[in-house]
């Protein structure tokens, strides 16, 4: 709902239900492997050995959840060309449940992990959109976010778990500052963003250790760690100019555009360690082409015209045996659009 009950006053409220149920019945066989006879009078100890690799294991799980979440923001436009506004808002993760296995303590399979409780967040935000010149936007945000019971996939040590699991971590804070401009002039466009953002774990106190920790503790505390896969800074900038002109039968517009992103040094693991931070990088793209609203648009593209080697992500191999494996960025790449608009 959109309520404005003055010129300059408006109050957006709003609300969300949701209801989840979900069930599992888990049962994992295994067979090959070594063989052990029935006479071997080292039977129970091989066969130890052989479920310290991989073992059966069955449980089951069900579990339902109602959430009730919403936002309410108040504006304030003092002119046509600015509008202020605060919003509390909240919101939530469903419940989950671990469908690839579940971790063991001693042999016995910890069945109270089967269970992912639901995320729930409190988010507060203030900021302004403007646009303080003809051609200019300006638009700021300031932002904080605490998350309880925050999902997040980590890999353990036990082979028991090749694709590891759905953990909660009890408390999380994000928060940061956004802000965005653009600005057109005739024939060209330029746009600039740039983000500092602040995600800890406040409170992580059963976390999976770090890979250079493997062999050690089954669990750790990380609080005040650095959530993975955030930058503390990040930012694009871009520009494009166009022309009148014709290609073929069509009367439109050439155009040539270049565009940067950038982001910081990040952790790639669930729990921070030092060899699984991917370095910040800068990535630059280009693309030039003929445009038209109704009939044939081509151009060509470059993506990383630079050809900068680069990680989106690295991780700990199966099992967590101390290795770790990663994803590669993109190398340079060349292509060809054409769109057909009728």
């Amino acid at each position: 709902m959109d309520w404005a009950f003055t010129e300059k006053f408006s109050l957006l409220p709003g609300i969300r239900i949701n209801y989840d149920k979900k069930e599992i019945d888990f049962k994992r066989i295994i067979y090959g492997g070594l063989e052990i006879s029935d006479d071997n009078p080292d039977k129970e100890a091989l066969q130890a050995i052989k479920n310290s690799v991989y073992s059966n294991q069955e449980f089951n799980a069900s579990i339902d959840d109602t959430n009730f979440s919403g936002q309410l923001t108040l504006a304030y436009k003092p002119t046509k060309n600015y509008n202020l506004f605060g919003t509390f808002s909240t919101g939530f993760k469903p419940v989950g449940l671990n469908l690839g296995g579940l971790p063991t303590d001693n042999g016995r399979v910890m069945t109270e992990l089967a269970v992912v409780k639901p995320e729930r967040i409190l988010h507060y935000e203030i900021g302004l959109k403007s646009q303080p010149l003809k051609n200019l936007i300006f638009n700021l945000t300031v932002y904080n976010s605490d998350i309880k019971d925050y999902q997040i996939q980590v890999q353990a040590e036990s082979l028991q778990l090749n694709r590891g699991y759905l953990a909660n971590a009890q408390k999380v804070q994000v928060r940061g500052i956004e802000t965005d401009i653009s600005y057109t002039f005739n024939n060209f466009y330029f746009f600039t963003n740039l983000a500092y953002t602040e995600a800890i774990y406040k409170k992580f106190t059963n976390a999976p250790p770090a890979l250079e920790d493997t062999g050690g503790a089954n669990y750790v505390d990380i609080s005040g760690g650095v959530l993975p896969g955030v930058s503390k800074w990040a930012g694009s900038t871009g520009g494009e100019f166009n022309f009148a002109g014709k290609f073929l039968k069509y009367e439109g517009d050439y155009f040539f555009a270049l565009d940067s992103y950038y982001r910081s040094t990040f952790s790639s693991s669930p729990t921070p360690s030092k060899f699984m931070n991917v370095a910040g990088y800068a990535l630059f793209n280009t693309r030039f082409g003929f445009r038209v609203r109704q009939g044939v648009t081509t151009y060509i593209w470059v993506r990383n015209i630079f050809n900068r080697d680069y990680f989106e992500q690295l991780l700990p191999g199966a099992g967590n045996a101390g290795h770790y494996a990663g994803v590669l960025g993109d190398p340079r790449t060349f292509g060809l659009t054409i769109k057909v608009s009728f």
